[in-house]
């Protein structure tokens, strides 16, 4: 992108309102713009008051708050950022996903400091652990920046043209997952999501040996109220095992699978509305009965007339 034409002037380039700041990545020659402006809005926010806001767009993908910081140093302090267009998650649900995801991060590593420290030989590094990712923003994503104070918006507004801003590279002896940048963030992200196998057997194994723990917890509470009455007198029938009896230890009450259902409704008899009394069960048999003789007078007749027509072959 070239500089813009026109008057000389010491500050950064404008483009549409937006200030244009260059930066380059370590150990790339490719220039990457950074466009920002002073947050204004028709309705005053509370969380991002115009006076100490700026709004900057075409970030890269992979930009932190930390990269923020460190971009603004000994310029600005930054109270808050708020990207948008973070891929595949809500900002607010991001953000509270991270902090949870630090805090579980923050107890295992104080639990594995406490194993150490007693020379245990079962540590947290036996175990697997949540992978961390750090969040993705989509191309050209934008940021509300929040600054601590209003006289620091003039500082970056009045920022001087220069030599080319290098953008914040993760330190070399970081140890943060968060902190791992493109090739090296994917191939950490694609190793941790493949623990070895040991040790993922290992956590099976304890999950298991748990729930079955938990199980038989459970049907040792249901044998112990096998049978015992309650404060009433009553007797509390339990269900015992993966069958479908329940049982108080004398009566058993078997829940019909839906094939059983379905058979013993086809078995049923036809409840016909009518049927109370003997005298109507009684003309219902009639009935019958005379209709089976018409039905059989029928077929005689029939009969006759297909011998008159030699068309009856009985063999």
């Amino acid at each position: 992108m070239g500089t813009k034409k026109g008057k000389k002037s010491s500050g950064l380039d404008e483009v549409g309102g937006y200030k244009v700041l260059p930066v380059q990545f370590s150990g790339k020659e490719a220039v990457h713009y950074l466009y920002f402006r002073q947050h204004s809005s028709n309705k005053e926010d509370i969380l991002k008051p115009s006076d100490r806001t700026i709004f900057m767009t075409n970030l890269p993908a992979d930009t932190t708050e930390r990269d923020i910081r460190r971009l603004f140093q000994g310029m600005a302090r930054i109270a808050r950022v708020v990207f948008h267009r973070v891929v595949g998650h809500d900002v607010i649900k991001t953000a509270a996903a991270d902090a949870r995801m630090m805090g579980e991060l923050a107890s295992a590593m104080a639990d594995a400091e406490s194993t150490k420290s007693k020379k245990s030989k079962n540590t947290d590094d036996d175990k697997l652990k949540p992978v961390p990712r750090s969040q993705l923003l989509e191309s050209g994503s934008s940021a509300h920046i929040v600054l601590l104070e209003a006289g620091e918006l003039t500082n970056v507004m009045s920022m001087k043209a220069g030599a080319i801003t290098e953008w914040p590279s993760r330190d070399s002896d970081s140890t943060n997952p968060l902190d791992y940048r493109g090739v090296s963030r994917y191939l950490y992200e694609h190793r941790a999501a493949r623990p070895p196998l040991d040790l993922l057997k290992a956590e099976v194994d304890s999950f298991m040996a748990k729930f079955e723990e938990s199980q038989y917890e459970r049907d040792r509470m249901l044998a112990q109220q096998q049978n015992v009455p309650d404060a009433d007198g009553f007797v509390t029938v339990v269900r015992r095992g993966r069958h479908t009896k329940n049982t108080d230890g004398a009566v058993s009450v078997k829940v019909l699978s839906a094939d059983d259902a379905r058979e013993a409704g086809a078995k049923k008899k036809d409840v016909v509305f009518g049927n109370m009394y003997k005298f109507q069960m009684r003309e219902r048999k009639n009935n019958q009965l005379l209709e089976l003789r018409k039905k059989f007078e029928e077929d005689k007749d029939r009969i006759a007339r297909m011998r008159q027509a030699r068309q009856f072959r009985p063999y």
